[in-house]
């Protein structure tokens, strides 16, 4: 017995290891082991990793018969998981916690194939240690003899905590541990009962549960880390999992990845200040051409399971699709991506991307809608309500009236009622526009602005025609310019309200002309009074009273700017005179047509005359002729040619 113990001890010893062979890394061994559990305590030393951080694959079996015996071929690799860590953290708090405590020494008997051993530890804390008597008791009951009971007070004594043997001794075979392997019905958990041994008889070790699952047909997810803790603790006559099948990973879907907002959501966003402006509510989902609106992601595969008993489970492939676009989209040469083709907003009609030029308010444009923002044209079928605005790339159509709003379209502007601008109120187009009557807003065309009933109290820029052509169409007060005609009814009124008209110059250069000039006013106030400052300072320097040098870095800074301005004013004087000349070279000379009434109050220039008019005129037309403004019989218009449409 003892020589055949030799020959395995010396077996044990001489395992091949093949590190790293199977995962191209350190992080596995292929080795020979006649136990799995010297296996696997052997892999641990060499993958310096705790055996339940380990997993195994049995190349090939061991059989044993008698002492002669082919060793298991092992495939060992580490576990990773986030779990591991977390539970390795515990662990270790734990037995922080553990050694704070006072606790008894304990030991373990067992009876193993190479005879019979034990394990002693000390205690911690304040706890007793083993005493031999207890020990010996325990043998007895065990129903070991023939054991040296020096060597049994030395392992007692010495509290290694690792099992060492006492005696040779051979088993009762009929007392022997045993377990009861289980299999649930659908194969993807073994569960494990463990018999404790009678007296006499041996404990069970891993490979003799490894051996039992194999003869129940258990080869998939068994968990090496349980049975050696289910072992260590004794646990006894209960059912305990100790392998769990790979379950099928179905493959997913194809989906659409959306590049847009699917839920218009509100999109609040602080100022500088903090303060949030409620009336921005973001809405609108704008996309130019060529944006990428959406990405298909592929259907993937699935990944087949196994049971325990390493039956295949077959898993679902992910559906597929092919991917279509909406109007106004496309779909790119991979089939993976769609594209907007023109501007506009993305929207998804019958569950396609779609990109509509056109964007609706059914209602009024108020708290509800917030301002609007929009790369097409915009048609809003209700007002627009005071303090919003609506900035649109192509029109604006406005069904109701409009408030002290801002309206600025790329496009025309139509507003089927009138607007009330409160003298805050802005018209920008780079069209033309159209509306019932205009009073006290700011109104800036590229082409012509056309009114029903009356302009009243505005500031109006058009680069071709101001029109004003309905039964009471009136132009009284404010200022009005355009480069070719204006034409209305009524201009002015009896109480001889200021009315300024201006023909036959481009608007945008006649109010730019009319910024520099204010700016070249205010230069000149700041340069006088920069001036006198600097003759003062000088002045001091000069005589030496109480000049400092922080007077002497003043000076020199006003001296500094003093050329910027001087800089600045003869910028400004040489784009003044370039406007200028434009302006006069300009072959437009525009008229003034008034079909009934011009009352006394009102002031018309044509290119840079001007006219005042001082009596009631009747059905006239106004005519720049040898340098002079000149009254001549009313010329009557072509309303249908002037506006481009059929008026009514």
């Amino acid at each position: 017995m003892s020589g055949s113990l030799l020959k395995l001890q010396k077996a044990l010893k001489e395992l091949v290891f093949e590190q790293g062979k199977d995962s191209g890394d350190n992080d596995s061994v292929t080795l020979e082991s006649f136990s799995i559990e010297e296996g696997l305590k052997k892999a641990s030393e060499v993958l310096q990793a705790p055996i339940s951080d380990l997993e195994y694959d049995i190349l090939e079996h061991g059989k044993r018969s008698g002492f002669r015996k082919r060793p298991y071929r092992l495939l060992v690799k580490k576990l990773y998981s986030e779990e591991k860590e977390e539970e390795a953290v515990e662990d270790t708090e734990q037995k922080k916690e553990d050694l704070k405590k006072d606790t008894d020494g304990t030991f373990r008997i067992r009876i193993t194939r190479v005879g019979a051993v034990l394990r002693v530890r000390k205690p911690r804390g304040r706890g007793s240690r083993v005493r031999v008597e207890d020990v010996l008791k325990s043998l007895a009951q065990r129903g070991i003899a023939g054991f040296d009971k020096s060597r049994v007070a030395k392992v007692v004594r010495e509290a290694s905590g690792e099992f060492t043997k006492v005696c040779d001794y051979e088993p009762v075979e009929k007392n022997n541990a045993s377990c009861v392997v289980e299999v649930s019905e659908d194969e993807m958990k073994a569960f494990v009962t463990f018999v404790p041994p009678n007296p006499g008889g041996r404990d069970l070790d891993i490979d003799d549960v490894v051996d039992e699952l194999e003869l129940k047909g258990v080869r998939v997810g068994v968990k090496h880390d349980v049975i050696e803790q289910t072992l260590e603790g004794d646990v006894y006559n209960m059912p305990v999992a100790v392998s769990e099948g790979i379950p099928p990973v179905h493959g997913e879907d194809a989906k659409l990845v959306y590049n847009f907002r699917i839920e218009k959501k509100l999109q609040l966003e602080e100022d500088e200040k903090g303060q949030v402006n409620f009336k921005d509510l973001n809405l609108v989902e704008n996309v130019v051409s060529g944006q990428l609106l959406a990405t298909k992601i592929q259907a993937t595969e699935g990944r087949p399971g196994r049971t325990v008993t390493d039956r295949p489970i077959d898993a679902k492939d992910g559906k597929d699709f092919g991917l279509e676009g909406g109007k106004n989209t496309e779909v790119s040469q991979d089939g993976m991506s769609i594209i907007a083709s023109i501007n506009g907003q993305v929207t998804i009609v019958n569950q396609k991307v779609t990109v509509e030029p056109i964007y609706e308010v059914n209602g009024d444009v108020d708290i509800h809608t917030g301002n609007i923002l929009f790369l097409g044209t915009v048609i809003v079928k209700g007002n627009v309500e005071d303090g919003f605005s609506i900035k649109a790339a192509g029109d604006i159509e406005v069904r109701g009236s409009v408030g002290k709003c801002l309206l600025d379209a790329e496009g025309n502007i139509n507003i089927k009622q009138g607007v009330m601008g409160k003298l805050e109120g802005q018209i920008r187009a780079g069209g033309a526009v159209w509306a019932k009557f205009l009073e006290q807003v700011n109104v800036i065309s590229d082409k012509s602005v056309v009114v029903q009933d009356g302009i009243m109290h505005c500031k109006v820029d058009a680069t071709e025609k101001v029109v004003c052509f309905g039964k009471r169409a009136t132009i009284v007060g404010g200022r009005i310019r355009a480069g070719e005609i204006v034409n209305t009814k009524t201009l002015g009124s009896v109480s001889f309200t200021e009315t300024v008209v201006e023909v036959g110059v481009d608007p945008k250069s006649r109010q730019r002309l009319f910024e520099l000039d204010k700016e070249l006013s205010e230069s000149d106030n700041s340069l006088e009074k920069l001036n006198a400052n600097i003759n003062t300072l000088e002045n001091q320097k000069k005589h030496r009273r109480g000049f400092t040098e922080e007077k002497e870095v003043l000076l020199q800074k006003m001296i500094s700017s003093r050329e910027e301005f001087d800089i600045r004013v003869s910028e400004i004087k040489e784009e003044m005179n370039e406007l200028k000349s434009y302006l006069k070279l300009l072959r437009t000379i525009g008229k003034v047509s008034v079909s009934k009434e011009v009352f006394p109050g009102t002031r018309i220039g044509i290119k840079d005359t001007y006219y005042d008019v001082t009596n009631e005129f009747k059905h006239i037309t106004f005519v720049l002729e040898s340098g002079r403004i000149r009254v001549k019989r009313y010329e009557d218009i072509d309303l249908e040619e002037i506006t481009g449409k059929k008026v009514r």
